[in-house]
This record gives structure tokens, sequence and C-alpha cells, in this order.
């Protein structure tokens, strides 16, 4: 990966981010949590930064800010998880990313939120041209549309542990609404909506989504890590 706009430059030593793209089939959310823990210790000792993109079978995560009332019913597992945030769903059509990654200010959690939100409006806007935002105080991925309520395209909920960066996005490309999210009020907010790049009109894979989010979210990310990455490269499997 070349100089960008950041400021910064390859090193001598490759120091690469590894994608590890697990696209294809259906995941268990278990098993996409037993990789990350294990990567997350990896990489808070010193290993290469990783990203997870990954598929689920339907179920509800519900991160620490969940209230019982943000489950109306729980029609599916509900798996309690150390995330920030609340409840949400993953399933078929949403594209899940986690970047594991060692951060040079793991104190400064705001701005890797910030960070990573501005990482995937770049990618969003630039692959699809929608108009896509932050909401004051509401983490996550919008679009704002006058006499319309809030929509959120994509969820965040993060978290930091030993310097280093767990969890991640949740990005709702096809998800059959029919059956997404019904069982729960997603991410406790009762008074918004979620969307998705269909829903928009727009016709995507989730691969595809994966290419356009990878690289600008790994372009803002590389000023906050420990070790700024001159590398990156895809893997299928952990």
């Amino acid at each position: 990966m070349g100089p960008t706009e950041t400021g910064w430059a390859p090193r001598p030593i490759l120091i690469s981010v590894r994608v590890i793209n697990l696209l294809g089939s259906l995941t268990d959310y278990e098993t996409a949590d037993d990789m990350q823990r294990r990567l997350h210790a990896q990489v808070a000792d010193g290993a290469e930064d990783a990203l997870i993109f990954f598929e689920t079978r339907p179920t509800y995560t519900a991160g620490r800010q969940t209230k019982d009332a943000d489950i109306v019913d729980a029609d599916l597992p509900v798996i309690r998880t150390d995330r920030g945030g609340s409840v949400t769903w993953h399933g078929p059509g949403q594209l899940v990313g986690y970047p594991i990654v060692k951060l040079a200010n793991p104190s400064d959690v705001i701005s890797y939120i910030r960070t990573v939100e501005a990482g995937l409006i770049a990618g969003i806007r630039g692959r699809w041209g929608l108009d896509v935002t932050t909401v004051p105080g509401r983490a996550g991925i919008w679009l704002l549309e006058e006499g319309r309520r809030d929509r959120k395209i994509c969820a965040i909920g993060l978290k930091v542990a030993r310097g280093a960066t767990m969890h991640g996005f949740a990005f709702n490309v096809c998800p059959d609404f029919s059956s997404a999210f019904t069982g729960i009020i997603p991410c406790g907010l009762g008074d918004a909506d979620v969307a998705s790049l269909a829903g928009e009109g727009i016709t995507a894979t989730l691969s595809e989504a994966k290419e356009a989010l990878a690289p600008t979210l790994i372009d803002h990310l590389a000023p906050l890590l420990e070790r700024r990455p001159s590398d990156v490269r895809e893997v299928k499997e952990a």
C-alpha cells in the first residue's frame, strides 16, 4: 500500500495488516468470536494487525448497554458479549468486520471510534455515492432524510483491551428484513430504523462491500496504529 494523504510512507521493513476473509459461507458467531479473541491476544503481544470479514448464521448479540426491554421477542439465540452498544442482529446479507489492531494511544477510544466511522463513510460514499453520515451521541453510520426517521445502515460496537481493539461493525448489504431484527429494538433505539444497500436500491455482494470498505478503513486507521502498515495481505482463513 503506497503513501496516502495522511502523510505516512512505507517503511523498509514491511509491517502488514492481515485481511482475513471468511466470506463465501455462513459462520457461527461463536466461531468468529473465538477467532477474534485468539487474534486479539496475538496482536496485543506484538503480532501483525488483522481485519476479519465474515457473514454469520442468524443470531443476536447483546452489548454492554443492552436493556431487557431491548429484546422484545428472543426468536433467535442471544449471545451476551463485551463490546459497547446494545443488542443487534447478525445474519445473512450483513457484512461484519472486526479490526484487531494495536493502537499507539489506546486510551483515546473516542478517537478510534470516530476514525472507524470516517473510514466506513469514505468507503460507502466512494463506492455507492450514498450521503451517509454520523449522528451526534449515536454510534454508527446513518442516512438522514427530511420527513423520515433516521436510518442506521451500519452498526458499530467496539472494545479496547491490552492496547488492542476488538469487535467492530455490521454493515447491512442485503439482509431480509422480514426476519432480520424482528425480535429486538435494534441498538436500543426505538425512534430510528434500520437501512441497507438493497433498501436504497443498490445491488451489491458482500465481497464487493468488503472490497469497498477494507482499503478506506485501513487508510484511516493507519495514523492511529502503534506500527503503521506498509503492506496489506489477504488470506481466506486464519
